[in-house]
């Protein structure tokens, strides 16, 4: 599991490290402010990711699981949204490379 949602998280090119053996939990939904990424943010990112790693070896999912800190909380709308977008981008992105990648 990365989280990897945002710049400030690090460089893909670090999934290139990683074992071929290994699947990944891409981050690719930021819990950390209100705004809810679309599906078209959701994609670019996990584009960015596909561009060095397979798709097969990628799950979508949130930063955090959406526990960013006990200082946090967010609302029960703005999960769904998030999540129901992460959904849409799973979609979107099965159908430009295959099964996977797959939202979890």
């Amino acid at each position: 599991m990365l989280e990897l949602s945002i710049p400030a998280a690090g460089d893909m090119a670090i999934l290139r490290e990683l074992p071929e053996h290994m699947r990944i939990g891409l981050g690719c939904v930021d819990v950390r402010f209100p705004e809810i990424d679309t599906p078209e943010q959701i994609v670019e990112r996990v584009q960015k990711a596909l561009a060095h790693v397979a798709p097969e070896r990628i799950t979508l999912n949130p930063d955090c699981g959406f526990a960013p800190g006990k200082d946090h909380d967010i609302p029960l709308e703005e999960a769904y949204a998030k999540l129901k977008n992460e959904a849409l981008a799973a979609q979107r992105l099965r159908e430009l490379y295959g099964s996977r990648p797959s939202a979890s």
